[in-house]
Parts: structure tokens; C-alpha cells; sequence
């Protein structure tokens, strides 16, 4: 059946597909189907070999920009993190492809984001879930990395100083009153480019979903759509420049209603390691979250017909 999708004047949008590595996790976020205290789902890193097999798929599927995504796993030092960029960067030489590589993992010090740099990194995102330091202990506890609130918000200044000027921000809709996060988050983004003299390179927009496996005691606050888009609304206007980075947490219709010329699009987006090559493991909840099954071809042939041009080479 077509999707019934309105006539846009023509969008560009910038396609890049998650890789997770790793479903080890020493943290105990309450929302995440990695925390460490969920003793149901399985945990697996992707070895060598399914990582070399699994980037060589993604490249068939016509894919140029790869987000690695880890979980707090102390296995993926920033050394083994770099020899991973440093085979898709060759490999791009031998085939003639211009590959880039985005990090989205735990904070690292500096000399862990230098070694990042120097392997050829060209992104990293941090989501710190919340600005409200009462709610992030709450969602984060008390005794894990991520629970120290300080490490986390000092790591985009650290990542900049080190050489990576391209940074993505965000929050996590949900863990904390919507206006009082996004304010926080703007006069962070603010701050980091009046410093830097670089402005965010991505704003992520997660809404809180269902992890499997996860049952979430704590009311959270559910983020209506309309809400949802006016939290997005106020990004474009205080930086228009910067890329909203649209997942498969929400609809495909949604995610292409609200998005402008030139912001970033998942198409495919398996949350867990080993996603793309063994796609039916999903029946074991293996998930970190819960995502929306796109149909790549037929994605991408809607989105032509309505006048949104999805860009692989960006």
C-alpha cells in the first residue's frame, strides 16, 4: 500500500546507518535495554570478522556514512575503536569510495579523542539524556561512568580541544520536562560555539521508547507530536545550520514531515550488534530500544515521488 506522504517543495536529506557494536554495557540507565542489571537479553560484540562482513554489506546497500554505536563497554578502548575507522577508511581508498565514520560512545579524555582524530573520526555525538541534574542521577544512578554528570557535559569540550570539531548534542524527550531541556541544551550549544567558534554539527531528537526486556517503574513524561515538533521548531531557529537526526523511533511519515533541507535520515537501523547481517535475531528481543521496520527500497522510491532526494555521499 502507498504511503500517503504531502508534496514538498524538494528536500535533500543526508542518509547515515547506525552500526552497534557492542551490547555490553557497565552502565544501569533504567530506560536502556543494554543496562547491565537486565539479565534477559544477550549480549554479543561484533568480531572481527562479522564487522569487516557487516561493512562490506552496508556499502552494498549504497551506504557512505557509518555512525558507530557502542555501549559502555571498556573492551572498545579508543585504540580498538581506531583500528575499526582506520580498515573503513582504507577500504574506502582501495574502493574509490569517500567513507566517513561517526562515534557514538561513552566519553573518552583526551588523549583517547586524539587517537580518534589521528585514525581519521569525522563525527562524534553525545546525548546527555538530561540537563536537570536531579533526573539524570535518577534515570543514571549513582555508581556507574555515566552517572557522573560533570564527565559527561565536559566531554564535547575535551573531543573539541582534541581536534573533532564536527559534535552532535541532544536529549533524550522524556527523562525531564521538554522546555526546560531544550533550553538547557541551546544555551550548551551556545556556549560550546561562542567558545569554539564551531556550531553543533547535530541536534539528535530521541523520544523515550520501550527497551525490550526493560520493564520502566518510573513515569516518564510522554512528548505528544506536536510538542515533539516544536522542540525541533526551536533548534532551527537558534541554529539553523545544524542537522536535525531523524531514527526509526518514530514514522517514517513524521520523521519526513518535520524534516528540512539538508538534516540527516536513518533508513535502516538495527539496535543491536550483528543487525544487518542476522535481521531475524529481532524475534529474540535483542534490541537496545524499540525502532519502526523501514523497507529500504521502498523507502527511498517514496521518498523520490515526494520530492525528498536522499543523499549517500554527503
Amino acid at each position: 500500500k502507498r504511503m500517503k506522504l504531502k508534496k514538498y517543495s524538494m528536500k535533500k536529506v543526508s542518509i547515515i546507518v547506525p552500526q552497534y557494536q557492542s551490547s555490553y554495557c557497565i552502565d544501569d540507565c533504567k530506560y536502556c535495554g543494554f543496562r547491565k542489571t537486565n539479565s534477559v537479553i544477550p549480549r554479543k560484540r561484533l568480531n572481527d570478522e562479522d564487522f569487516k562482513k557487516e561493512i562490506d554489506l552496508l556499502l552494498q546497500y549504497g551506504y557512505r556514512t557509518i555512525e558507530f554505536v557502542y555501549a559502555s563497554d571498556r573492551y572498545f578502548s579508543p585504540d580498538a575503536i581506531a583500528k575499526r575507522i582506520e580498515y573503513v577508511k582504507n577500504l574506502g581508498i582501495k574502493r574509490g569510495l569517500n567513507l566517513r565514520i561517526g562515534l557514538n560512545s561513552e566519553p573518552f579524555d583526551y588523549k583517547g579523542y586524539k587517537t580518534l582524530v589521528n585514525s581519521g573520526l569525522d563525527f562524534f555525538v553525545i546525548w546527555m539524556e538530561t540537563y536537570n541534574k536531579e533526573k539524570y542521577n535518577f534515570w543514571h544512578g549513582n555508581k556507574t561512568p555515566k552517572s557522573n554528570y560533570e564527565v559527561r557535559y565536559s566531554a564535547y569540550e575535551i573531543a573539541i580541544d582534541a581536534g573533532l570539531k564536527n559534535y552532535g548534542m541532544g536529549i533524550l524527550f522524556g527523562l525531564n520536562d521538554l522546555e526546560e531541556d531544550t533550553d538547557a541544551l541551546m544555551m550548551h550549544a551556545k556556549y560550546l560555539t561562542q567558545k569554539s567558534g564551531f556550531e553543533p554539527y547535530i541536534f539528535g531528537v530521541p523520544r523515550v521508547k520501550r527497551a525490550n526486556s526493560v520493564v520502566i517503574d518510573e513515569k516518564y513524561s510522554l512528548v505528544d507530536d506536536i510538542s515533539f515538533g516544536k522542540a525541533i521548531k526551536k533548534y532551527k531557529d537558534n541554529f539553523p545550520n545544524t542537522m536535525i537526526f531523524y531514527n526509526t523511533r518514530e514514522s517514517f511519515e513524521l520523521n519526513m514531515e518535520l524534516c528540512q533541507n539538508s538534516d540527516l535520515f536513518t533508513i535502516d537501523c538495527g539496535t543491536y550488534p550483528g543487525a544487518y547481517l542476522h535481521p531475524k535475531i529481532l524475534d529474540n528481543d535483542t534490541e537496545q530500544f524499540h525502532t519502526i521496520p523501514y523497507e529500504r527500497e521502498r523507502i527511498i522510491e517514496e521518498m523520490n515521488k515526494n520530492n525528498i532526494q536522499p543523499i549517500f555521499e554527503w
